[in-house]
Parts: C-alpha cells; structure tokens; sequence
C-alpha cells in the first residue's frame, strides 16, 4: 500500500518541482493565458470525461452527491465561525479550507487504499467538489455571485451535460472520448507546475508568515474529517462508501483553490504554501487509514 502511495505522489512532486525551477529560470507562468486555459479548456474536458467513465446507477450517485454537498455546507459553517474568530477574511480563505484535493491526490489515494472498484465513488466525491469550486469558490474570491454567470461557466456546463447523459445511459462516440481525455490531460500538470512556481516565488519575511500556512495545513485534513465523521453519524452510509467518504473529506488544500486564488486575486502565496504542507497531513491520515 505504502508502495502505491509513494506512486501516486512523486509524479505529484516532481511536477511541482518542475514547476518551481521553470518559475525561477523563466516567464513560462506569468499573466493569465495559462490559467485560462485550464480553468475554460481542460477542466470542462477532464469532469466530463471523468463523469462519463465511471461505471454507477444513478441512485448510487445521488446519495454520494447529496451527502457531499451536506458535508460542504457543514464544512462551510464551521470554517466561516473559525475565520470571524481568528480575523482573517472570510470570502479569501473559506474555499481553500473547505475544498479538498479530491482530484489529482484523492482519487490515487482511495486507489491504492481500497482498489479499483472504489474509483467510481472517489469519482463523484470529486465532481461535487469541483462544482462547489466554480459556484461556493468562485462567489467568494469574486465577492459576487450570479447564476447567469454559472450558467456560462465551462466546468459547470461540463459536469450538468455529463450527469444528464449518465442518467439518460448515452454514451459518447470514441472518438470523442478520446478527444476529451487528451484536451482534459493538460489540466493537472500545468496546474501542478503552475503551483510550483508560485512556491518558488514566495517571499516570506519570518516564522510569523509561517505559521498560519502551517496552521491550516493541519485545519483542513483533520477538521474535514472531523465533520465527515460527524455527518456519517447523522446520513450512515455502508462501510465502504463510508471510508472512501472519510479520506476524500481529509485531503488536503486542492490545486483547484490556488487557481482560482491567481486568477480572481486571492491569497494565492498563502494557498500556495499551505498546499504542500497539508500534503503530509492527509498523507498520515491515509496510512492511519491503512493501518486501520
């Protein structure tokens, strides 16, 4: 197990590193065009071909998602009371600390944990997530929200057209497919690199900076799933959809917020730092889980 996590994250890390060094040496991540790319190209592309893919009846999927957008909402109160309390800016920092790397990290780890046949439930864990990104992340760091706005927002479109072919059991052409997976795979890596040179680049002046990076480094794994927890008490789902809910709730500060902190002018430096450290976090609570 410890070998398939280990698997999962160096290619993690190494494109992170990547990026840190092309931030240092070169121009490759300044402005806007990348991240525009991702965010209006290959996300819509990777939740619609990873909708698509997973193999689940719809009421299964129904009761994952309905559960996941009550842990948000649970998730989302408890993180604005802690911000208020602690003086930090509510709008800034509460999609970071409420939304999991469900992605790129979560899907891995639920792999190596619990096999193949849990991908579909990291799946739709994920989808929810990247939903609640475009709608609860985007209306705070933009400090507005409107549904004419969501409803021309690509990741959105992209998860409602591929949540209505699954339940009319359509399916798209290969060729198609294919298309999605190839303009869907760009996504993760610059993504990844993009995080890298934003952490090379950071300029912190002592320990003081540090702490709070450090702080919710620990606050995100462990509070998210401290409320899954208590929400399984209240929704009790069977035990394998409950652990797969549990280690999804437990990883750590998405690539996905830090995005969105870049493009809308968040505190990105902070999300950034905060990333690779929570890293670890989630990390022990998987090998906890392991052990378990």
């Amino acid at each position: 197990m410890i070998q398939q996590l280990a698997n999962s994250l160096v290619p993690l890390f190494s494109l992170i590193a990547l990026g840190a060094v092309l931030g240092r040496k070169t121009d490759f991540f300044d402005g806007k065009a990348l991240s525009g790319l991702v965010t209006t190209v290959g996300i819509p592309a990777l939740l619609l071909h990873s909708v698509l893919s997973m193999e689940m009846d719809i009421g299964q999927m129904s009761e994952l998602v309905a559960i996941t957008v009550v842990w948000i909402g649970v998730m989302a109160l408890v993180t604005a009371g802690v911000l208020r309390l602690t003086g930090f800016p509510v709008r800034d920092y509460l999609p970071s600390l409420v939304h999991p790397n469900t992605g790129n990290m979560g899907v891995p780890v639920c792999f190596a944990l619990f096999g193949p046949q849990s991908l579909g439930l990291a799946m739709v864990i994920s989808s929810v997530i990247q939903i609640s990104h475009f709608t609860l992340g985007i209306g705070c760091l933009s400090k507005s929200f409107s549904l004419k706005a969501l409803a021309k927002n690509g990741p959105v479109l992209a998860l409602v057209a591929g949540a209505l072919l699954v339940a009319a059991e359509a399916r798209l052409p290969g060729p198609v497919m294919t298309t999605l997976d190839m303009l869907g795979s760009i996504t993760v890596p610059i993504m990844l690199m993009q995080l890298g040179s934003s952490i090379a680049n950071l300029k912190l002046s002592g320990a003081r900076e540090m702490a709070w990076p450090v702080a919710f480094s620990f606050y995100r794994p462990l509070v998210g799933l401290a409320t899954a927890w208590l929400v399984l008490l209240l929704w009790p789902l069977d035990a394998f959809q409950a652990e797969i809910f549990l280690v999804q709730c437990a990883m750590p500060v998405a690539v996905m917020s830090y995005v969105l902190a870049v493009r809308y002018h968040g505190p990105a430096q902070t999300i950034a730092l905060t990333i690779p450290l929570s890293v670890f976090v989630s990390l022990a609570v998987a090998i906890g889980f392991s052990l378990g």
